[in-house]
């Protein structure tokens, strides 16, 4: 009996370690948001939705203004709206000791919207539940926390996952934050998946009301937070004519209100979104690799001007 419950306790040592070392493999393969939660405290953040993610490529700024390491800190619209949440762990991401830094605000209507039958306040927001809310460490690697709570694959594709998918696609989230999303495309699927996505953001704004004075009051908070360690910069990053159509139908004076709070806080708007035709898209709202980085060469461009 004794050496049957040894090799039980054996085998159960075996299969924690085992799973452990698999866990320790997961990187930016993984998925969309794992890695911004392994690596260190940052100076200077990139913060908005996935537009953000995949739109502003840390590496082009870095190489255009000197001494700059901005990390891209961004996430998804359904995740990092602004509120507390996501202020608390930008809070945690920034190296406190941080001085005459540069961070970006990507602002878009539904990162300051509120959602029928949301109950928001000053104190309880839902993306406090998701990952968002939960991982307490976003500076940790492993990050256990999210691996064992938040991770939605098997824990055999952390292994498996690795190089371009089986379209011959990259998605990969680099050591810098920046979410490459690389597809292999034709003109007729580029064109099939920027309906799809128009379709689904038509019925997505029916389940949004408009303007949130409580996410509107957090984003003021967040920039405010942000000026304590340096310059911070609005950043609206264009879309195509069918998604600025849904947005302007969701919030009509968004712009406006931007730069009511541009004024108000000191804080330049850069807006991308009259040269939008000027830029190639995924899916009518993600910005492709090659756009991403002609405005992310913009953006650091335009800083410099205004910094000189």
């Amino acid at each position: 009996m004794k050496r049957f419950l040894l090799h039980i306790v054996l085998f159960l040592i075996i299969l924690i370690v085992s799973g452990f070392i698999i866990l320790c493999q997961a990187d930016g393969h993984t998925d969309a948001f794992y890695t911004k939660f392994t690596t260190k405290k940052q100076n200077a953040l990139i913060i908005g939705s996935s537009r953000a993610a995949q739109g502003i490529q840390p590496k082009v700024i870095n190489n255009l203004i000197s001494n700059l390491s901005i990390y891209n800190y961004a996430f998804s619209r359904v995740h990092t709206p602004y509120g507390k949440p996501y202020l608390s762990s930008i809070q945690k991401k920034l190296d406190p000791n941080t001085s005459n830094s540069i961070f970006l605000v990507e602002v878009n209507p539904w990162s300051i919207s509120k959602q029928k039958g949301e109950e928001l306040d000053s104190t309880y927001f839902e993306e406090q539940d998701s990952f968002l809310g939960k991982v307490k460490n976003p500076n940790s690697n492993p990050n256990l926390t999210y691996l064992l709570n938040y991770y939605n694959g098997r824990n055999v594709e952390i292994l498996t996952k690795k190089g371009k998918n089986y379209h011959g696609e990259t998605l990969f989230v680099h050591s810098d934050g920046w979410f490459e999303v690389k597809l292999k495309d034709s003109l007729e699927r580029t064109t099939s998946r920027i309906k799809s996505t128009v379709k689904s953001y038509k019925n997505i704004r029916n389940e949004y009301e408009g303007k949130s004075n409580v996410r509107m009051a957090f984003l003021i908070k967040t920039i405010q937070f942000l000026h304590e360690h340096g310059s911070v910069y609005l950043i609206r990053l264009p879309v195509n004519d069918d998604m600025l159509q849904i947005e302007n139908s969701l919030m009509p004076r968004f712009d406006s209100d931007i730069m009511e709070l541009s004024r108000m806080l000191n804080t330049p708007y850069i807006n991308l979104m009259p040269s939008r035709n000027n830029y190639e898209y995924t899916d009518g709202h993600h910005l492709n690799y090659e756009s991403g980085q002609e405005v992310s060469k913009i953006i650091a461009e335009l800083i410099k001007k205004e910094k000189l």
